[in-house]
Order: C-alpha cells, then sequence, then structure tokens
C-alpha cells in the first residue's frame, strides 16, 4: 500500500509539473504573438509617416516681403492685406516649394520658391477669383530660355471632389501626376526628360477624382514662354510712370502708336477737357500730366490715335495702376 501511494504521488507531481510547463509555453507563445502584432503595427506606422509630406513650416521673410507688398501703392479700399505672419508651405517638389498666406474672404495668395531660395512673384486671388477658376496656375517664366532649362508649375485645385492632378504635354503626349500637397495646392518640377515637350507643347492639366474621373480641365498655350509681344505690334502702347507709394497717381504718359495714317493722340478727362499729344516720327509720345491732373486716372481716360482729317484709327484707355489692380480685386 505504501509503493502504491509513492507511485500515485509521483504521476500527481508529473503531471502537475507538465500542466505547468504547458502554461509557460503557453504564454511565451501569446508573449511573441503580441511582439510580433506591436512590431507589425509599428512597421506600419513608420511606412505611413514615411509616405506623408509634412508642410507648414513658416515662410522665409523674403516671401512674406514680397507677399505684403502686393498692397503696396494701393489705396485701402483696395488692399488684399494677406496674411504673412502665417504664411506658410503647403507643397514642395524637390528644391521648389510653395508658400500661401490667406486672405479674410477666402482667397489667398501664392509665391513660388525656386533652386537657390529664389522667389518667383507673388500671385493672389480672391474668393471672386477661386469660383471662376478650378484650377489655377502659376509658371514662372525667364527670358531666352532653352528646352533643356527647368520648368516649375504651382497652384491651387479648386474643384470639389478632386484628389489627383495630371498634366499632359500637348494632345496624345506625355503624361506626369502631379503629387499635391496640403489642402489643394501643389508645386511640380517638370521632369528633366519631359522638359522639351512642356517648353514646345501645349499644357493640359486636369484634376481628377481617386478613379481617374476628370472633374476640371485648364490648357497653357504653348507659347506660354516665349517672347513678349514687342509694344510696337500693338496700335497704341501705353506706359504710366506713377509713385511706388501710391498707384492711384499717374505723372507721366508715354508709349509708341504703330497704327497706319495717325498724326497725333487726344487724351480725354471725361469732362469736357481734351489734350492734344504730339506723335514723334517713329511713333513715339510722352505727355507730362499736369499736378491738378495726376489724381484723375482712378477711372480711365480715352486715348485716340487720329489721322490728319481727325478721324479715330485706334483707341484705348489709360488709367492708374491702381485702377488695374482693384478691377481684378473686384
Amino acid at each position: 500500500m505504501a509503493e502504491d501511494a509513492l507511485v500515485a504521488l509521483e504521476q500527481e507531481l508529473t503531471s502537475a509539473f507538465a500542466a505547468l510547463l504547458d502554461r509557460r509555453r503557453r504564454r511565451a507563445r501569446a508573449r511573441r504573438v503580441a511582439v510580433m502584432v506591436v512590431a507589425s503595427a509599428l512597421g506600419i506606422t513608420a511606412a505611413a509617416a514615411a509616405s506623408v509630406q509634412l508642410f507648414g513650416w513658416p515662410a522665409p521673410g523674403h516671401v512674406t516681403d514680397d507677399i505684403s507688398g502686393v498692397d503696396q501703392g494701393m489705396p485701402a479700399d483696395l488692399q488684399l492685406r494677406p496674411d504673412v505672419e502665417h504664411a506658410r508651405a503647403v507643397a514642395q517638389s524637390g528644391e521648389s516649394t510653395l508658400y500661401v498666406a490667406d486672405l479674410k474672404d477666402g482667397g489667398h495668395c501664392y509665391e513660388i520658391v525656386t533652386a537657390g531660395d529664389r522667389g518667383r512673384g507673388a500671385t493672389c486671388r480672391t474668393s471672386g477669383d477661386l469660383a471662376a477658376q478650378p484650377i489655377e496656375l502659376t509658371l514662372p517664366s525667364d527670358d531666352n530660355v532653352s528646352d533643356a532649362d527647368p520648368v516649375t508649375v504651382g497652384g491651387h485645385i479648386n474643384v470639389k471632389g478632386a484628389s489627383g492632378l495630371t498634366v499632359r504635354y500637348g494632345e496624345g503626349g506625355s503624361t506626369d501626376r502631379i503629387a499635391l500637397g496640403d489642402a489643394g495646392y501643389f508645386v511640380f518640377n517638370i521632369p528633366p526628360e519631359h522638359r522639351a515637350e512642356a517648353h514646345r507643347s501645349t499644357l493640359i492639366f486636369s484634376a481628377t477624382t481617386d478613379k481617374g474621373v476628370i472633374l476640371a480641365s485648364t490648357t497653357v498655350p504653348a507659347d506660354w514662354d516665349g517672347p513678349a509681344r514687342p509694344d510696337t505690334e500693338q496700335p497704341i502702347f501705353v506706359n504710366t510712370r506713377s509713385d511706388s507709394n501710391d498707384f492711384t497717381k499717374v505723372y507721366e504718359i508715354s508709349g509708341h502708336v504703330s497704327v497706319n495714317g495717325a498724326v497725333e493722340l487726344e487724351l480725354s478727362y471725361g469732362d469736357g477737357a481734351k489734350v492734344q499729344i504730339r506723335l514723334q516720327k517713329n511713333g513715339d509720345y510722352s505727355l507730362v500730366v499736369p499736378p491738378g491732373r495726376v489724381d484723375d486716372f482712378m477711372i480711365p481716360r480715352a486715348l485716340s490715335a487720329r489721322d490728319a482729317q481727325g478721324h479715330v484709327l485706334a483707341q484705348t484707355s489709360v488709367a492708374a495702376v491702381a485702377y488695374w489692380h482693384g478691377r481684378k480685386r473686384r
């Protein structure tokens, strides 16, 4: 009997020890699975973080200066007052960055900065402009460019529901996808292999849904970076001289008349007063505006080219810089 009791006790101890080892093995497996799950989650998080470009860093001083400069010389009722204090980066492509400052009416001002921290000029759009432009574009260009020179485009997608943007170089040409930055803003450096096409071809930009459905398209003509039209090709070319601190004033009017048969210009102030402006043999002209009239050009004034018999051959408008800017802003 004593022997049987010892055998039974040995069996119980063996079973208990086996159960203990089994519980430890299950706990170890559970810990390994938990570690694998956590590691997998961390890997996914790291991959997601690597695929998302974070923006929002402050715009440099020269950019905020350029953007705030859009109000220089403008009367108070026409100033846009962009929020340059909170101007920030919203898109990036290589060495090019797009910075934006918000307007109170829901519009914005932005500037592209390209290689070498070179600002390419501020562009502003009011809320009214946004409604009329499904896709905003700005393409900074230099004089005397070659097909190998870099091409950068930036802007904003205004059409609702768009999650993608493409550019096609001419009908049936190559196509590139443009990555979007924050809130529909974008900047894109044309790849070197497509620069020649970009310089020579019509550029067709299309905003699409996540399924590739085109919601809006806009086209840039093939001569977008071609030489400017010579002043001499315009029937009446007008240049005005103003005070950079007050663009409502006009101190001098000058330019060129190319219409055949013109012998003089006539400027009408709109209140019955008129001034005859003599043309030089080559068609150039200039007029120093009398002090009492420098404030009269916030309303466009008629400038007419006449022949020897007094017939009007061509006509254009003369207005202060502030008027033309205000017309766009309104």
